[in-house]
Protein backbone atom coordinates (compact mmCIF):
# COMPACT_ATOMS: atom_id res chain seq x y z
CA UNK A 1 0.00 0.00 0.00
CA UNK A 2 2.57 2.64 0.80
CA UNK A 3 4.32 2.10 -2.20
CA UNK A 4 1.25 2.16 -4.11
CA UNK A 5 1.17 5.69 -2.25
CA UNK A 6 4.73 6.72 -3.14
CA UNK A 7 3.89 6.67 -6.85
CA UNK A 8 1.01 8.42 -6.64
CA UNK A 9 3.09 11.41 -4.99
CA UNK A 10 5.42 10.53 -7.86
CA UNK A 11 2.79 10.84 -9.96
CA UNK A 12 1.12 14.34 -8.09
CA UNK A 13 4.62 15.68 -8.64
CA UNK A 14 5.17 14.82 -12.14
CA UNK A 15 2.06 15.12 -13.98
CA UNK A 16 0.80 18.73 -15.57
CA UNK A 17 -0.73 19.66 -18.55
CA UNK A 18 -0.09 23.20 -20.80
CA UNK A 19 -2.34 23.72 -23.52
CA UNK A 20 -1.62 26.73 -25.98
CA UNK A 21 -3.84 28.57 -28.35
CA UNK A 22 -2.43 31.03 -30.68
CA UNK A 23 0.66 31.20 -28.14
CA UNK A 24 -1.18 32.39 -24.69
CA UNK A 25 -0.67 30.45 -21.86
CA UNK A 26 -3.96 27.97 -21.31
CA UNK A 27 -6.18 29.48 -18.58
CA UNK A 28 -7.17 26.11 -17.99
CA UNK A 29 -5.38 22.77 -17.82
CA UNK A 30 -5.95 19.42 -16.23
CA UNK A 31 -3.50 18.21 -13.40
CA UNK A 32 -3.84 14.58 -13.67
CA UNK A 33 -4.70 13.42 -16.71
CA UNK A 34 -3.79 9.54 -16.15
CA UNK A 35 -5.43 6.28 -14.40
CA UNK A 36 -5.07 6.53 -10.74
CA UNK A 37 -6.05 3.17 -10.40
CA UNK A 38 -8.27 2.12 -7.13
CA UNK A 39 -7.22 5.55 -5.73
CA UNK A 40 -10.26 8.07 -5.42
CA UNK A 41 -10.00 11.72 -4.55
CA UNK A 42 -12.20 14.41 -2.27
CA UNK A 43 -11.18 18.18 -3.09
CA UNK A 44 -11.36 19.11 0.89
CA UNK A 45 -9.56 22.94 0.36
CA UNK A 46 -7.93 24.99 -1.96
CA UNK A 47 -5.95 28.58 -1.22
CA UNK A 48 -3.57 30.39 -2.86
CA UNK A 49 -0.65 31.65 -0.66
CA UNK A 50 0.97 34.75 0.13
CA UNK A 51 3.54 33.81 -2.57
CA UNK A 52 1.25 33.30 -5.23
CA UNK A 53 0.82 29.23 -5.75
CA UNK A 54 -2.11 27.38 -5.05
CA UNK A 55 -2.61 24.91 -2.15
CA UNK A 56 -4.80 21.63 -2.76
CA UNK A 57 -5.88 18.81 -0.23
CA UNK A 58 -7.23 15.91 -1.42
CA UNK A 59 -8.45 13.44 0.96
CA UNK A 60 -7.92 9.76 -0.75
CA UNK A 61 -9.17 6.64 -0.29
CA UNK A 62 -9.80 3.62 -1.43
CA UNK A 63 -13.39 1.34 -2.89
CA UNK A 64 -14.58 -0.78 0.15
CA UNK A 65 -16.86 -4.19 0.75
CA UNK A 66 -19.44 -2.72 -1.82
CA UNK A 67 -18.95 -0.22 -5.03
CA UNK A 68 -20.68 2.22 -2.03
CA UNK A 69 -18.38 2.38 0.05
CA UNK A 70 -14.85 3.53 0.93
CA UNK A 71 -11.78 2.90 2.90
CA UNK A 72 -10.30 6.53 4.00
CA UNK A 73 -6.28 6.14 3.17
CA UNK A 74 -4.70 9.77 4.16
CA UNK A 75 -4.24 13.61 2.56
CA UNK A 76 -2.22 14.49 -0.36
CA UNK A 77 -1.09 17.93 -0.05
CA UNK A 78 0.36 19.94 -3.03
CA UNK A 79 1.84 23.18 -4.16
CA UNK A 80 0.93 24.10 -7.70
CA UNK A 81 2.89 27.48 -9.55
CA UNK A 82 0.40 29.17 -11.65
CA UNK A 83 3.30 30.31 -13.64
CA UNK A 84 4.84 27.50 -14.79
CA UNK A 85 1.98 25.05 -14.54
CA UNK A 86 4.18 22.50 -12.34
CA UNK A 87 3.60 20.60 -9.12
CA UNK A 88 6.48 22.70 -6.90
CA UNK A 89 5.75 20.61 -3.90
CA UNK A 90 3.74 17.73 -2.20
CA UNK A 91 3.09 15.66 1.09
CA UNK A 92 1.65 12.64 1.79
CA UNK A 93 -0.41 12.20 5.10
CA UNK A 94 -1.64 9.03 6.48
CA UNK A 95 -4.22 9.15 8.35
CA UNK A 96 -7.15 7.36 7.26
CA UNK A 97 -9.78 9.43 9.87
CA UNK A 98 -9.30 13.18 9.85
CA UNK A 99 -8.85 15.30 6.67
CA UNK A 100 -7.87 18.80 7.15
CA UNK A 101 -10.31 21.08 6.01
CA UNK A 102 -9.46 24.46 6.58
CA UNK A 103 -6.31 26.01 4.71
CA UNK A 104 -5.70 29.86 5.38
CA UNK A 105 -3.31 32.58 5.64
CA UNK A 106 -1.55 32.49 8.71
CA UNK A 107 -3.83 35.27 10.55
CA UNK A 108 -1.40 35.85 13.05
CA UNK A 109 1.92 35.62 10.85
CA UNK A 110 3.60 34.74 8.04
CA UNK A 111 2.93 31.12 6.14
CA UNK A 112 -0.74 29.30 6.55
CA UNK A 113 -2.51 27.77 8.87
CA UNK A 114 -4.12 23.90 8.43
CA UNK A 115 -6.74 23.06 10.74
CA UNK A 116 -9.08 19.83 11.27
CA UNK A 117 -11.09 18.40 13.77
CA UNK A 118 -10.26 15.08 15.44
CA UNK A 119 -12.49 12.28 17.74
CA UNK A 120 -9.46 10.44 19.74
CA UNK A 121 -11.64 7.19 20.70
CA UNK A 122 -9.26 6.57 23.84
CA UNK A 123 -10.40 9.34 25.62
CA UNK A 124 -13.77 10.12 24.13
CA UNK A 125 -13.01 13.48 22.85
CA UNK A 126 -13.25 15.79 19.70
CA UNK A 127 -9.74 18.15 19.48
CA UNK A 128 -8.96 21.07 17.39
CA UNK A 129 -5.53 20.37 15.52
CA UNK A 130 -3.84 23.73 13.86
CA UNK A 131 -0.87 23.33 11.95
CA UNK A 132 1.31 25.68 10.42
CA UNK A 133 3.49 25.55 7.72
CA UNK A 134 5.40 28.42 5.78
CA UNK A 135 5.20 29.31 2.14
CA UNK A 136 8.14 27.58 0.68
CA UNK A 137 7.27 23.19 1.94
CA UNK A 138 4.49 21.69 3.27
CA UNK A 139 6.95 20.32 5.92
CA UNK A 140 5.07 19.62 9.33
CA UNK A 141 6.41 19.39 12.18
CA UNK A 142 3.63 18.17 14.84
CA UNK A 143 6.04 19.34 18.05
CA UNK A 144 4.39 22.76 17.11
CA UNK A 145 0.58 21.46 16.71
CA UNK A 146 -1.54 23.40 18.82
CA UNK A 147 -4.08 20.92 20.04
CA UNK A 148 -7.25 22.22 21.65
CA UNK A 149 -10.39 19.77 23.38
CA UNK A 150 -13.49 20.89 21.83
CA UNK A 151 -16.13 18.80 23.57
CA UNK A 152 -16.79 15.60 25.35
CA UNK A 153 -17.70 12.99 22.73
CA UNK A 154 -17.33 12.41 18.76
CA UNK A 155 -17.92 15.57 17.22
CA UNK A 156 -17.26 16.13 13.00
CA UNK A 157 -16.93 19.19 10.55
CA UNK A 158 -16.79 20.16 7.09
CA UNK A 159 -14.28 22.10 4.76
CA UNK A 160 -17.40 24.54 4.35
CA UNK A 161 -17.82 24.75 8.00
CA UNK A 162 -14.56 26.70 8.45
CA UNK A 163 -13.34 30.16 8.45
CA UNK A 164 -10.81 32.84 9.08
CA UNK A 165 -13.37 36.34 9.73
CA UNK A 166 -12.03 39.66 8.87
CA UNK A 167 -10.87 40.06 12.78
CA UNK A 168 -8.49 36.75 12.56
CA UNK A 169 -10.44 34.58 14.45
CA UNK A 170 -11.20 30.63 13.40
CA UNK A 171 -14.64 30.29 13.39
CA UNK A 172 -15.80 26.53 12.96
CA UNK A 173 -19.20 25.04 12.76
CA UNK A 174 -19.43 21.36 14.22
CA UNK A 175 -21.52 18.23 14.79
CA UNK A 176 -21.79 17.00 17.90
CA UNK A 177 -22.81 13.11 17.63
CA UNK A 178 -25.48 12.29 20.10
CA UNK A 179 -26.50 9.23 21.74
CA UNK A 180 -30.12 8.68 20.02
CA UNK A 181 -28.44 8.94 16.56
CA UNK A 182 -29.15 12.62 16.19
CA UNK A 183 -26.57 15.79 15.65
CA UNK A 184 -26.32 19.07 18.21
CA UNK A 185 -24.61 21.36 15.87
CA UNK A 186 -22.46 24.02 17.61
CA UNK A 187 -20.68 27.05 16.36
CA UNK A 188 -17.51 28.28 18.24
CA UNK A 189 -14.76 31.18 17.95
CA UNK A 190 -10.77 30.22 18.26
CA UNK A 191 -8.40 32.55 18.53
CA UNK A 192 -5.08 32.15 16.47
CA UNK A 193 -3.08 30.62 19.21
CA UNK A 194 -6.26 28.23 19.62
CA UNK A 195 -7.69 29.62 22.52
CA UNK A 196 -11.64 28.86 22.54
CA UNK A 197 -12.82 32.04 22.69
CA UNK A 198 -17.00 31.33 22.54
CA UNK A 199 -19.35 28.95 21.33
CA UNK A 200 -23.37 28.29 20.94
CA UNK A 201 -25.44 25.58 20.36
CA UNK A 202 -27.34 26.59 17.29
CA UNK A 203 -29.50 23.79 16.37
CA UNK A 204 -30.78 20.78 18.98
CA UNK A 205 -31.44 17.34 17.34
CA UNK A 206 -30.32 17.24 13.72
CA UNK A 207 -31.15 14.56 11.31
CA UNK A 208 -29.20 16.28 8.77
CA UNK A 209 -25.91 18.29 9.30
CA UNK A 210 -25.76 21.66 7.27
CA UNK A 211 -21.64 22.19 6.27
CA UNK A 212 -22.43 26.02 4.72
CA UNK A 213 -21.22 28.70 6.53
CA UNK A 214 -20.11 32.40 4.97
CA UNK A 215 -19.64 36.34 6.28
CA UNK A 216 -22.93 38.08 5.32
CA UNK A 217 -21.05 41.48 6.41
CA UNK A 218 -18.27 42.61 8.36
CA UNK A 219 -19.34 45.72 9.89
CA UNK A 220 -21.15 44.68 12.34
CA UNK A 221 -19.80 41.14 11.44
CA UNK A 222 -22.62 38.68 10.75
CA UNK A 223 -22.51 35.27 9.27
CA UNK A 224 -25.02 32.83 7.94
CA UNK A 225 -26.01 29.60 6.68
CA UNK A 226 -28.76 28.39 4.96
CA UNK A 227 -30.23 24.57 3.84
CA UNK A 228 -33.50 23.82 1.27
CA UNK A 229 -36.33 21.46 2.99
CA UNK A 230 -38.69 19.05 1.31
CA UNK A 231 -41.36 21.59 1.40
CA UNK A 232 -40.06 23.87 -0.71
CA UNK A 233 -38.05 26.51 1.65
CA UNK A 234 -35.33 27.63 1.82
CA UNK A 235 -34.20 28.91 5.26
CA UNK A 236 -31.54 31.87 5.79
CA UNK A 237 -29.87 32.32 9.07
CA UNK A 238 -27.99 35.07 9.76
CA UNK A 239 -25.78 34.97 13.03
CA UNK A 240 -24.66 37.57 14.72
CA UNK A 241 -21.22 38.08 16.33
CA UNK A 242 -22.41 36.76 20.10
CA UNK A 243 -23.48 33.61 17.63
CA UNK A 244 -27.30 34.50 18.35
CA UNK A 245 -29.45 33.39 15.16
CA UNK A 246 -32.38 34.61 12.86
CA UNK A 247 -33.86 32.69 9.97
CA UNK A 248 -35.40 34.12 6.97
CA UNK A 249 -37.59 31.99 4.48
CA UNK A 250 -38.14 31.85 0.74
CA UNK A 251 -40.13 30.23 -0.86
CA UNK A 252 -39.50 28.59 -4.15
CA UNK A 253 -41.92 29.09 -6.33
CA UNK A 254 -41.43 32.06 -8.97
CA UNK A 255 -44.86 31.99 -10.93
CA UNK A 256 -47.59 29.81 -11.09
CA UNK A 257 -50.12 30.71 -13.60
CA UNK A 258 -53.68 28.96 -13.90
CA UNK A 259 -55.80 30.01 -17.14
CA UNK A 260 -59.28 29.23 -16.01
CA UNK A 261 -61.07 31.14 -17.29
CA UNK A 262 -60.01 29.66 -21.02
CA UNK A 263 -58.41 26.35 -20.49
CA UNK A 264 -59.57 24.87 -17.18
CA UNK A 265 -56.79 22.36 -16.94
CA UNK A 266 -54.03 24.22 -17.65
CA UNK A 267 -51.55 25.20 -15.55
CA UNK A 268 -47.98 27.06 -16.12
CA UNK A 269 -45.08 26.55 -13.03
CA UNK A 270 -41.70 28.49 -12.64
CA UNK A 271 -40.13 27.11 -9.31
CA UNK A 272 -36.94 26.39 -8.07
CA UNK A 273 -35.28 23.21 -6.04
CA UNK A 274 -33.48 24.13 -2.92
CA UNK A 275 -31.38 21.09 -2.84
CA UNK A 276 -27.31 20.65 -1.46
CA UNK A 277 -26.00 22.45 -4.16
CA UNK A 278 -27.82 25.65 -3.44
CA UNK A 279 -25.66 28.57 -3.41
CA UNK A 280 -26.83 32.09 -1.46
CA UNK A 281 -24.22 35.05 -1.45
CA UNK A 282 -25.26 38.37 0.01
CA UNK A 283 -24.53 41.46 -2.37
CA UNK A 284 -25.00 44.25 0.07
CA UNK A 285 -27.78 45.72 2.12
CA UNK A 286 -30.39 42.90 2.60
CA UNK A 287 -30.33 41.40 -0.74
CA UNK A 288 -28.98 38.11 -1.53
CA UNK A 289 -28.35 36.19 -4.55
CA UNK A 290 -29.23 32.31 -4.59
CA UNK A 291 -28.35 29.62 -7.01
CA UNK A 292 -30.60 26.48 -7.44
CA UNK A 293 -31.59 24.18 -9.34
CA UNK A 294 -34.80 25.50 -11.81
CA UNK A 295 -37.86 23.96 -13.13
CA UNK A 296 -40.51 24.83 -15.78
CA UNK A 297 -42.98 23.06 -16.14
CA UNK A 298 -46.90 23.07 -17.60
CA UNK A 299 -50.09 20.30 -18.16
CA UNK A 300 -52.56 20.95 -20.68
CA UNK A 301 -55.81 19.10 -20.01
CA UNK A 302 -55.05 15.46 -19.58
CA UNK A 303 -51.19 15.78 -21.83
CA UNK A 304 -48.17 14.65 -20.08
CA UNK A 305 -45.86 16.99 -17.85
CA UNK A 306 -43.36 18.90 -19.59
CA UNK A 307 -40.89 20.29 -18.22
CA UNK A 308 -37.35 22.38 -18.71
CA UNK A 309 -34.93 22.32 -16.24
CA UNK A 310 -31.83 24.65 -15.64
CA UNK A 311 -30.10 26.68 -12.93
CA UNK A 312 -31.52 30.24 -12.03
CA UNK A 313 -29.99 32.97 -10.22
CA UNK A 314 -32.38 35.05 -8.39
CA UNK A 315 -31.58 38.05 -6.36
CA UNK A 316 -34.44 38.29 -2.95
CA UNK A 317 -34.66 40.95 -0.71
CA UNK A 318 -34.87 39.48 3.13
CA UNK A 319 -36.38 42.43 4.26
CA UNK A 320 -39.69 41.84 2.14
CA UNK A 321 -39.44 38.14 1.32
CA UNK A 322 -39.56 39.44 -2.66
CA UNK A 323 -38.46 38.38 -5.58
CA UNK A 324 -35.86 41.36 -7.29
CA UNK A 325 -35.05 39.58 -10.45
CA UNK A 326 -34.05 36.53 -12.04
CA UNK A 327 -32.40 34.74 -15.26
CA UNK A 328 -32.58 31.34 -16.32
CA UNK A 329 -29.32 28.85 -17.72
CA UNK A 330 -31.23 26.60 -19.38
CA UNK A 331 -28.82 26.80 -22.80
CA UNK A 332 -30.05 23.15 -23.75
CA UNK A 333 -33.88 22.70 -24.38
CA UNK A 334 -34.91 19.39 -23.35
CA UNK A 335 -35.26 17.27 -20.26
CA UNK A 336 -32.15 17.71 -17.77
CA UNK A 337 -32.43 17.21 -14.33
CA UNK A 338 -29.27 16.79 -13.41
CA UNK A 339 -28.41 20.68 -13.65
CA UNK A 340 -26.78 21.64 -10.81
CA UNK A 341 -24.69 24.79 -9.36
CA UNK A 342 -21.07 24.05 -8.79
CA UNK A 343 -20.27 27.38 -7.46
CA UNK A 344 -21.40 30.65 -7.06
CA UNK A 345 -18.70 33.57 -6.21
CA UNK A 346 -18.64 37.31 -5.93
CA UNK A 347 -15.31 38.98 -6.16
CA UNK A 348 -14.00 42.19 -4.71
CA UNK A 349 -14.81 44.36 -7.97
CA UNK A 350 -18.61 43.03 -7.78
CA UNK A 351 -18.17 40.70 -10.66
CA UNK A 352 -20.24 37.60 -9.71
CA UNK A 353 -19.31 33.90 -11.59
CA UNK A 354 -21.53 31.09 -11.63
CA UNK A 355 -20.15 27.78 -12.52
CA UNK A 356 -22.85 24.93 -13.59
CA UNK A 357 -23.09 21.82 -15.00
CA UNK A 358 -26.00 20.39 -17.68
CA UNK A 359 -25.76 16.99 -18.37
CA UNK A 360 -27.73 18.16 -21.89
CA UNK A 361 -24.98 19.22 -23.62
CA UNK A 362 -22.46 17.32 -25.84
CA UNK A 363 -19.75 15.75 -23.47
CA UNK A 364 -20.69 16.76 -20.27
CA UNK A 365 -20.49 20.46 -20.70
CA UNK A 366 -19.71 22.50 -17.58
CA UNK A 367 -20.77 26.32 -18.06
CA UNK A 368 -18.96 29.29 -16.48
CA UNK A 369 -20.92 32.78 -16.31
CA UNK A 370 -19.63 36.20 -15.49
CA UNK A 371 -22.38 38.41 -15.14
CA UNK A 372 -22.68 41.42 -12.48
CA UNK A 373 -25.46 41.99 -9.38
CA UNK A 374 -28.13 43.00 -12.13
CA UNK A 375 -27.75 39.18 -13.66
CA UNK A 376 -26.60 41.24 -16.30
CA UNK A 377 -24.34 38.45 -18.45
CA UNK A 378 -21.09 39.36 -19.47
CA UNK A 379 -19.30 36.20 -20.94
CA UNK A 380 -20.42 32.99 -20.71
CA UNK A 381 -17.95 29.98 -21.75
CA UNK A 382 -19.05 26.31 -22.64
CA UNK A 383 -16.36 23.67 -21.61
CA UNK A 384 -16.90 20.08 -23.11
CA UNK A 385 -15.32 17.55 -20.72
CA UNK A 386 -15.36 14.47 -22.91
CA UNK A 387 -16.07 11.41 -21.24
CA UNK A 388 -15.15 12.60 -17.21
CA UNK A 389 -17.89 13.40 -15.99
CA UNK A 390 -18.03 15.69 -12.56
CA UNK A 391 -18.67 14.31 -9.23
CA UNK A 392 -17.93 17.45 -6.79
CA UNK A 393 -15.18 19.83 -6.15
CA UNK A 394 -14.52 22.45 -4.45
CA UNK A 395 -16.89 25.18 -5.35
CA UNK A 396 -15.84 28.83 -5.75
CA UNK A 397 -17.04 30.12 -2.26
CA UNK A 398 -13.46 29.96 -1.69
CA UNK A 399 -11.58 32.79 -4.44
CA UNK A 400 -8.31 32.55 -5.45
CA UNK A 401 -7.47 36.23 -6.64
CA UNK A 402 -5.28 35.51 -9.81
CA UNK A 403 -2.78 38.76 -10.11
CA UNK A 404 -0.12 39.59 -12.25
CA UNK A 405 2.38 41.24 -11.92
CA UNK A 406 0.93 44.75 -11.37
CA UNK A 407 -1.38 43.42 -8.54
CA UNK A 408 -3.88 43.59 -11.13
CA UNK A 409 -7.05 41.18 -10.51
CA UNK A 410 -6.98 38.32 -13.21
CA UNK A 411 -9.76 35.63 -12.35
CA UNK A 412 -10.78 33.05 -10.26
CA UNK A 413 -9.97 28.93 -9.75
CA UNK A 414 -11.80 25.89 -9.40
CA UNK A 415 -10.28 22.85 -8.68
CA UNK A 416 -13.15 19.55 -9.81
CA UNK A 417 -12.93 16.03 -9.24
CA UNK A 418 -14.35 13.75 -12.14
CA UNK A 419 -14.18 9.88 -13.56
CA UNK A 420 -14.84 8.90 -16.96
CA UNK A 421 -16.35 5.32 -18.42
CA UNK A 422 -13.39 3.39 -17.31
CA UNK A 423 -13.45 4.26 -14.25
CA UNK A 424 -10.34 6.38 -14.37
CA UNK A 425 -9.65 9.00 -11.57
CA UNK A 426 -9.68 12.68 -12.60
CA UNK A 427 -8.27 16.01 -10.49
CA UNK A 428 -9.18 18.70 -12.69
CA UNK A 429 -7.96 22.63 -12.41
CA UNK A 430 -9.50 25.84 -13.62
CA UNK A 431 -8.17 29.03 -13.83
CA UNK A 432 -10.49 31.39 -15.39
CA UNK A 433 -9.03 35.36 -16.64
CA UNK A 434 -11.51 37.46 -15.83
CA UNK A 435 -12.09 38.74 -19.51
CA UNK A 436 -11.61 36.06 -21.78
CA UNK A 437 -10.37 32.08 -21.42
CA UNK A 438 -8.80 30.05 -23.65
CA UNK A 439 -8.99 26.46 -24.69
CA UNK A 440 -6.98 23.67 -24.21
CA UNK A 441 -5.65 20.89 -26.51
CA UNK A 442 -7.41 17.47 -26.96
CA UNK A 443 -6.17 16.05 -24.24
CA UNK A 444 -7.49 17.70 -21.97
CA UNK A 445 -10.60 20.03 -21.95
CA UNK A 446 -11.88 21.82 -24.76
CA UNK A 447 -13.25 25.84 -24.01
CA UNK A 448 -15.51 27.61 -26.16
CA UNK A 449 -17.48 30.61 -26.21
CA UNK A 450 -20.32 28.67 -28.04
CA UNK A 451 -22.18 25.90 -27.28
CA UNK A 452 -24.01 23.23 -30.07
CA UNK A 453 -26.53 20.71 -30.04
CA UNK A 454 -27.85 18.05 -30.73
CA UNK A 455 -24.66 15.95 -31.80
CA UNK A 456 -24.94 13.52 -33.23
CA UNK A 457 -27.77 15.88 -35.34
CA UNK A 458 -29.94 15.33 -37.91
CA UNK A 459 -30.93 17.98 -40.12
CA UNK A 460 -30.46 21.41 -38.12
CA UNK A 461 -27.72 21.94 -35.81
CA UNK A 462 -28.41 24.57 -33.08
CA UNK A 463 -25.37 27.41 -31.96
CA UNK A 464 -25.65 29.60 -28.95
CA UNK A 465 -22.86 31.90 -28.33
CA UNK A 466 -21.68 34.05 -25.26
CA UNK A 467 -22.91 37.64 -25.23
CA UNK A 468 -19.59 39.05 -25.51
CA UNK A 469 -18.44 37.05 -29.10
CA UNK A 470 -19.59 37.83 -32.45
CA UNK A 471 -19.36 35.09 -35.40
CA UNK A 472 -18.71 35.77 -38.49
CA UNK A 473 -18.62 32.33 -40.60
CA UNK A 474 -19.35 29.11 -39.69
CA UNK A 475 -18.00 26.26 -42.03
CA UNK A 476 -18.39 22.67 -42.41
CA UNK A 477 -15.63 20.28 -44.22
CA UNK A 478 -15.92 16.59 -44.18
CA UNK A 479 -13.10 13.93 -43.84
CA UNK A 480 -11.45 14.25 -46.97
CA UNK A 481 -10.90 18.17 -45.86
CA UNK A 482 -13.81 19.27 -48.67
CA UNK A 483 -16.11 22.52 -47.76
CA UNK A 484 -19.61 20.97 -47.77
CA UNK A 485 -21.08 24.56 -45.75
CA UNK A 486 -20.47 27.77 -45.56
CA UNK A 487 -22.49 30.44 -44.08
CA UNK A 488 -22.11 33.88 -43.15
CA UNK A 489 -25.58 34.82 -41.65
CA UNK A 490 -28.12 33.28 -39.22
CA UNK A 491 -25.24 31.57 -37.07
CA UNK A 492 -27.86 30.43 -35.03
CA UNK A 493 -28.40 27.28 -36.59
CA UNK A 494 -26.20 25.22 -39.45
CA UNK A 495 -28.22 23.28 -41.64
CA UNK A 496 -27.30 19.67 -42.42
CA UNK A 497 -29.93 18.71 -44.87
CA UNK A 498 -28.82 16.68 -47.95
CA UNK A 499 -25.80 15.52 -46.23
CA UNK A 500 -24.45 12.13 -45.72
CA UNK A 501 -24.22 10.25 -42.92
CA UNK A 502 -20.75 10.72 -40.50
CA UNK A 503 -18.48 12.62 -38.93
CA UNK A 504 -17.67 16.77 -39.95
CA UNK A 505 -15.31 19.18 -38.74
CA UNK A 506 -16.60 22.35 -37.75
CA UNK A 507 -14.78 25.58 -38.21
CA UNK A 508 -16.33 28.50 -36.40
CA UNK A 509 -14.48 31.95 -36.81
CA UNK A 510 -14.90 34.75 -34.65
CA UNK A 511 -15.10 38.91 -35.38
CA UNK A 512 -11.64 38.93 -33.01
CA UNK A 513 -10.29 36.33 -35.77
CA UNK A 514 -10.16 33.36 -33.42
CA UNK A 515 -11.37 29.93 -35.18
CA UNK A 516 -11.94 27.36 -33.20
CA UNK A 517 -12.80 23.18 -34.89
CA UNK A 518 -15.46 21.31 -33.54
CA UNK A 519 -16.38 17.23 -34.41
CA UNK A 520 -20.46 17.27 -35.73
CA UNK A 521 -21.95 13.79 -36.13
CA UNK A 522 -24.47 13.96 -39.10
CA UNK A 523 -27.17 11.13 -38.54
Amino acid sequence: MKKALLFVILALAAASLRAQNDGLRSEMYELMPHNMGEYRFTIENFMRQHDGDFLFNAYVSVEGPDPYSEIGVGNILYKVSPTTLSVTDSLFVEDPESPYYLFAPNPSGEGNIRVGLEYVEECDSSFLRICHFTDDNLLIDHDEDIVTPVCEGEAFCNFDSHMVDCRGNLIMKYSKVRTDGGYDEYIARFGPDGTLKHQALLFENQNIVVPKLRVFKESPLQYYQWQGYADGNLIIWTIDSLFHKNPVGIQKTLSEVGLCDTIPEYMEREYLNFGTDTEVIPIGGNKVLVAARYIHDSVILNAPLTAEYGVAVVKYDLRTMQVKGYTVFNDYLGYDGQARCLGFKQMPDGAVYLLYREIGYPDQSVVIVKMDTDMNVEWKRFCKTGNISFLWGVPLYFPILCEDGQGDEQGIAWAGYGTNSDNEHFLLYFHLNHDDMVGMNEAGMVVRPYTYYPNPAQDQLRLQFSPDVTPTRIELYDLQGRLVRSQRNGLESLNLEGLASGTYTMRVTLEDGKVFADKVVKE
